[in-house]
């Protein structure tokens, strides 16, 4: 069988062993992450549940001890005060020694007067000699204190100690009469820290509210007066009386889990830490094992997808070789062979019929293309197809017989101006005149653009029609319109004539008979001035013949007409025309009314229109001429050859309106067919309208008329602003 060109990451049997393996390890892993997440948060719960109740439970006997303290210490000034300070120094420290017997935690006691001076004194440690050095006591209470306790301080071997002071006051009075000052070894007091059982590596210490270590589990680093700080001792200086739980780094950077209480009564707090890793150990050894499981679970369905995979993908890539045989060698009629009737062997069955259905197509197919090919061949039009740079990448053989075959690798501009008379460049639906055999030929060119999805990859479709019989009727049409208005013209003519010429008949006739009498009378000025008229009245006539000869004239070549200047030359031959109805003509033109054409054709348009206009107006009305330019939205034959901005043209109106009956309704479908007039037989042709249309439609632009009966009719003409000559 031959091997699958696909890479491997696309192949159905990686795909199902992905999805195996995907579908068994995922939920694996999920279930295991989510186990694993809840016991971990049920045993970090614990842990802080227990550290802060062992702390809660030290901080409660801490407190208990040192309140015990103060109050036998209270209860023995009340009871001995007198005795303390009498002059009997051997009951007085038969007291002091009794009292020291009592509580441990207590070093020194001493005894002083109101001026806080040092009357008596005894030591656990050392022997007091019976007259010693008096002086003042160490702490000093307050006016206002009846007990008062001395910051921390250190003894010489490192032990944290302090002083707790009461004022001595009479039995009878209340008043004072002197303190006790007993010297407190905190270290006996925090004792509980140090035996307090713990797991490894976990430790307790105790810290006063200036932050010294005063008790610790391991009371060597108390000593040494190492220094503690983190996030749970800023959190104790920021006023927090205790914390559950939290986890942060000590101050040797490693990860704990702590928790404090504050002893409230003495401003200290007791902490205890415990090392991350140590405390989850054990969901630590409990995700090692779900890993183990995973991945043996992983082997397992690797294994079983693989055997799975094998089973259903080697059917279907037997049939995946078979289909590339039937590709490779083109031939329909191999069906594959249905192997069983499973999904798989619907599916070979199906493509069998899928087969046989393409077979079909196919040979309708090739009836079409070879029906397509002999319509393209006979048709009677060129056709090519040009690819994004326009040039020829297919024609038909009517374009051959046309252009020649020597086309390959040319652009179609580059044919067409080679094999066009003029040399000249033509936009879409323009003709072409070109010479084909001896034979002068009218081409009209049609541009589509197709769509860039295409094998061939042809960016435009070209329709060239021999338009030449049409092309020659026009003209033919168009001669004989012309010489009906020329014939409409003359009689105005030669009667604008006549009157100039009168005028120079009379001063010429008035200057020979003054010239021959000798007239002395006549002078040199005179004499000029009649020439002067003569010569304007001989100039007059000869523009009116001018006029007439311009539009009389053949000119078949297009070229940049100016509307306004044509226009206003077509309004002056029928200036005698619109004075004999008595009727004004009305011209508004703007400047620049540039557009690409032929001036005959143009004033034969405004002739026919402003004719049929002077036929139906009544005497003393108007008719105005206006030409302007406007933007609007273009619904015009797109032409490349004109600017365009969001589908906005600027284009040039020019309107002409008259005042009569106007036309029906009924009429108005038909005004533009050749041949349909309303006027009485022997005064029009009825190829008017029809004339204007078609020189409208060359020139791509749009004739149209509005009328209502008894108002009149106007005749709005659209065309492109040519900016440059082509």
């Amino acid at each position: 069988m031959k091997a699958s060109n696909n890479p491997w990451w696309m192949r159905i049997r990686v795909h199902v062993l992905l999805f195996g393996v995907s579908m068994s390890i995922l939920p694996v892993f999920f279930l295991g992450y989510l186990s694993f997440t809840s016991v971990k948060q049920h045993l970090e719960e614990n842990i802080y549940e227990q550290n802060y109740q062992q702390i809660t439970m030290l901080a409660s006997e801490i407190e208990e001890r040192y309140t015990n303290l103060e109050n036998t210490l209270a209860q023995t000034t009340e009871v001995n005060a007198r005795t303390l300070l009498g002059q009997d120094q051997s009951v007085r420290r038969i007291v002091l020694g009794t009292l020291m017997r009592t509580e441990p935690f207590i070093d020194e006691i001493k005894v002083a007067n109101l001026d806080f001076t040092t009357i008596d004194q005894v030591a656990r440690t050392e022997t007091v000699p019976k007259n010693f050095p008096s002086g003042e006591i160490e702490h000093q209470l307050k006016e206002e204190e009846s007990i008062g306790s001395s910051p921390i301080f250190f003894f010489q071997d490192g032990r944290p100690a302090m002083y707790l002071t009461l004022k001595l006051k009479d039995p009878l009075t209340h008043l004072p009469i002197g303190y006790l000052q007993a010297k407190i070894d905190l270290k006996k007091i925090n004792s509980r820290v140090e035996s307090t059982l713990l797991d490894p590596l976990e430790y307790i210490y105790l810290i006063d509210e200036s932050g010294n270590l005063i008790g610790h589990t391991d009371f060597s680093l108390v000593v040494q007066k190492a220094k503690v700080n983190n996030a749970s001792i800023q959190d104790f200086f920021e006023g927090q009386n205790d914390s559950f739980g939290s986890r942060y780094k000590n101050i040797q950077g490693i990860s704990v889990i702590g928790s404090f209480v504050s002893l409230d009564n003495l401003g200290w707090a007791i902490f205890i830490e415990q090392p991350s890793s140590e405390a989850f150990k054990t969901i630590h050894t409990l995700a090692l094992q779900l890993i183990v499981i995973a991945v043996l679970i992983m082997v397992i369905v690797l294994i079983l997808s693989i055997g799975f995979g094998l089973k259903l993908v080697d059917p279907i890539e037997n049939v995946e070789s078979r289909v590339r045989e039937i590709i490779s060698t083109g031939n329909l009629d191999n069906h594959l062979p249905i192997e069983n009737w499973n999904e798989i062997g619907r599916l070979v069955q199906s493509f069998n019929q899928l087969l046989n259905y393409l077979d079909q197509k196919n040979l309708n197919l090739k009836e079409e293309k070879e029906l397509l090919t002999t319509v393209v061949d006979g048709i009677g039009a060129g056709m090519i197809l040009l690819n994004s740079e326009r040039k020829i990448i297919w024609w038909n053989p009517k374009f051959t017989e046309w252009f020649g075959n020597e086309i390959i690798n040319l652009s179609y501009e580059e044919v067409v101006t080679r094999a066009s008379e003029d040399g000249a460049m033509y936009e879409n639906g323009r003709n072409v005149t070109l010479s084909s055999h001896g034979v002068t030929r009218h081409l009209r060119q049609m541009e589509y653009k197709l769509s860039p999805d295409n094998p061939e990859n042809a960016a435009y479709l070209l329709l060239i029609e021999d338009v030449t019989q049409e092309v020659e009727l026009e003209a033919r049409m168009l001669k004989t319109d012309k010489m009906a208005a020329i014939g409409l013209l003359a009689s105005g003519v030669a009667h604008e004539i006549n009157n100039p010429l009168a005028i120079v008949a009379a001063h010429s006739e008035d200057l020979l008979d003054r010239l021959e009498e000798k007239d002395p009378e006549l002078t040199e000025e005179e004499i000029t001035e009649g020439y002067h008229v003569v010569l304007e009245q001989i100039a007059h006539c000869k523009k009116i013949t001018s006029n007439l000869l311009g539009f009389a004239r053949k000119n078949p070549t297009e070229e940049l007409v100016d509307l306004k200047s044509a226009t206003l030359k077509t309004l002056e031959l029928l200036a005698y025309r619109a004075r004999q109805n008595n009727v004004r003509l009305i011209d508004e033109l703007e400047e620049d009314l540039l557009v690409w054409g032929n001036e005959n054709e143009w004033q034969q348009v405004v002739l026919n229109i402003v004719t049929n206009s002077l036929d139906v107006s009544d005497r003393d009305s108007i008719i105005e001429v206006r030409g302007y330019r406007e933007i609007e939205k273009s619904n015009l034959n797109t032409m490349d050859d004109y600017d365009s901005t969001d589908g906005e043209k600027e284009v040039i109106k020019i309107e002409i309106k008259d005042y009569g009956p106007g036309i029906s309704a009924r009429d108005q479908k038909s005004i533009f067919d050749p041949f349909f007039t309303t006027k009485s037989v022997g005064k029009g042709t009825g190829l008017g309208l029809f004339v204007c249309y078609e020189i409208i439609r060359k020139m791509h632009g749009t004739i149209e008329v509005k009328s209502v009966e008894g108002e009149g009719t106007l005749v709005t003409i659209t065309l492109f602003v040519q900016k440059e000559v082509a």
